[in-house]
């Protein structure tokens, strides 16, 4: 984990995330394994935010039972290269990008970038048909996997995207119907920020965290988001949603957001907890902890936690788990798509 470095902020909350998840399943009795009960232990080192320091990390880490990867695309890229030369697995929670998800031996509980936003778009299609569509996408594998998805899926609905282009590139006064920001939260502010005309919708993946109203006027800005205090899944793995907000606040509330979402839990922190999870679940299903079968009981696997829906595609990336959808308001970021979930009608 990335505990300083420029990932330092979310990596510090996905490490609280995972150690939140292990102190739990100890508090339940830990896992059972062949007769055998195992309670597991968390072990954390410092990535510094950069590949070499992954590598770093995972050397000294090399006699762990189970590898749980950074936070950050980029980072997940070398961690699973660093597994896949020793056969082993790669349990993600922090790497989004499609290349990530499909390395061999990566098991992802986030659902992968080129979904981001398509549910944006689902949201606010019928009060915006046949819109102008401009995507603001970062330089590396996360934005393009973004980029990629919003193109698919705003053909999908007859909206037209015009242009793709990095974050610098686009104008203060974009002529267009909808914004699309998918990059760094340092580049999807400094966007936000310089817009002298917002587009009706616009949507960024840094308000999906609560630090984003700190920093502009988040006003009725969408963001996709994999994970919401307000979406309470009926779990048939790990306790019920309430209990796990309710550990994870205390564990985590010097390093909570202030503003109008005091409090609020985002979801790096929920995605590592239901990472914690999921590897354990899948010691208990293997019945061994070894790579091969740990990978084998991963694939097989169908459930959901508190998190939502887990299980994975043909093509390794993760295939059920639905991302959300929130909308800025002067309460606090709200819950708007899908409809079953919604917490407050989409306004544009």
């Amino acid at each position: 984990m990335s505990l300083t470095g420029r990932y330092s902020h979310l990596g510090r909350l996905a490490a609280a995330g995972l150690q939140q998840a292990v102190e739990d399943v100890s508090h339940r009795g830990g896992v059972q394994v062949g007769g055998r009960t195992l309670m597991p232990e968390v072990v954390i080192f410092d990535d510094g935010g950069t590949r070499a320091g992954v590598r770093h990390a995972l050397d000294v880490l090399a006699r762990a039972d189970l590898v749980i990867g950074p936070y950050g695309s980029d980072l997940v890229v070398e961690a699973a290269r660093w597994t896949g030369e020793r056969s082993q697995v790669l349990w993600n929670h922090g790497g989004s990008a499609d290349e990530a998800q499909r390395l061999p031996g990566v098991v992802s509980v986030p659902a992968p970038a080129s979904r981001y936003f398509a549910p944006v778009l689902d949201a606010v299609v019928a009060q915006m048909p046949g819109a102008r569509v401009v995507v603001a996408a970062g330089r590396g594998a996360f934005g393009s996997s973004v980029a990629n998805g919003a193109v698919s899926a705003a053909g999908r609905l007859g909206m037209e995207v015009v242009a793709v282009a990095p974050h610098d590139e686009i104008s203060d006064q974009p002529d267009v119907d909808i914004l699309l920001a998918a990059g760094s939260f340092a580049d999807d502010v400094a966007l936000i920020r310089r817009l002298r005309r917002r587009p009706p919708v616009l949507a960024a993946v840094a308000a999906g965290l609560g630090a984003f109203a700190a920093e502009v006027q988040a006003e009725g800005v969408l963001a996709p988001s994999q994970w919401e205090e307000g979406a309470r899944f009926h779990p048939d793995v790990g306790i019920r949603p309430s209990d796990v907000v309710r550990s994870l606040r205390a564990r985590i509330s010097p390093l909570l957001e202030v503003g109008p979402n005091l409090g609020h839990i985002d979801y790096p922190t929920a995605q590592a907890y239901a990472a914690g999870l999921i590897a354990l679940r899948c010691v208990q299903e293997a019945g061994i902890v070894e790579d091969a079968a740990l990978h084998a009981a991963a694939r097989r696997l169908r459930c959901t936690t508190f998190f939502g829906r887990f299980g994975l595609g043909p093509d390794g990336r993760q295939a059920e788990h639905a991302v959300l959808v929130v909308q800025w308001h002067q309460q606090g970021k709200r819950l708007v798509w899908p409809p079953s979930l919604a917490e407050v009608p989409v306004e544009i």
